[in-house]
């Protein structure tokens, strides 16, 4: 039996419980963001298998093949606020998986920072129709051995301004207001497809996970079941929760 339920101890939400979530009215209808690339796709499927209406956004909608009724693909840009309001009006959920830099490699560039901004923006304009939102954070914020791991890249490449994007998007959701939000970030490269499949998974803090042998990987499809578990339960909002395997 899958393993999904979370609750949530001091500043810190720890291990998943039993069960798997049943729609409900907090999330009905989804859209996803990024549907077409790895992590993205496994959330539509997860949320797809549990009965709730999807619509996956791509600037080239062509692309996103899912066989199933409760699936509509729609036009979009994740950093457009104009695409954005049109796009989730009336939706319960927004999932924004991105990622990606422009041409200078800056941390202002990337995409999950103008993602984050754009959807604030959107968000203005929505007022109180502003859907709840997950962003998927990078693993590379993380605490490990109290240092964060995005601290020990080389500025100027891709991968620091990567980084430091999804850091930036974190920090603006921390300074918007008028909507519920929450930034999940699973350990950095579990989700690569080097996790294995359990059906479990465990949340914390600002810390990297690890289980009792040390390893920090979780499957895309654990890690689809936190997402699509979080918006149902909206369990934690307003911060960003680490996603790591099950002790």
């Amino acid at each position: 039996m899958r393993l999904g339920f979370i609750r949530t101890l001091a500043t810190v939400v720890v291990l998943s419980l039993v069960g798997p979530f049943v729609r409900n009215a907090l999330a009905e209808k989804i859209v996803v963001y990024g549907a077409s690339g790895g992590v993205g796709r496994v959330i539509v499927e997860e949320a797809l298998s549990r009965g709730h209406d999807v619509i996956g956004v791509s600037r080239d909608p062509k692309s996103l093949k899912f066989d199933n009724p409760r699936f509509t693909a729609a036009p979009g840009d994740a950093t457009d606020p104009d695409s954005i309001a049109a796009t989730v009006r009336g939706a319960d959920v927004v999932v924004i998986s991105v990622r990606g830099v422009g041409p200078g490699n800056t941390p202002q560039e990337a995409v999950t920072f103008r993602a984050a901004t754009a959807y604030i923006k959107a968000a203005s304009r929505l007022g109180k129709a502003t859907p709840y939102v997950i962003q998927i954070g990078g693993g590379v914020t993380l605490y490990r051995h109290g240092v964060r791991i995005m601290d020990t890249f080389p500025p100027g490449t891709e991968r620091y301004a990567v980084a430091q994007g999804h850091w930036l998007a974190m920090e603006a959701y921390q300074h918007s207001t008028g909507f519920d939000w929450t930034v999940m970030s699973a350990n950095t490269g579990s989700i690569q497809e080097r996790g294995e499949y359990t059906g479990r998974f465990r949340l914390g803090n600002q810390d990297e996970l690890v289980d009792r042998k040390g390893e920090t990987y979780i499957s895309r499809q654990d890690f689809a079941i936190a997402v699509i578990d979080m918006a149902e339960s909206r369990t934690v909002t307003g911060k960003r929760v680490a996603v790591g395997p099950p002790y």
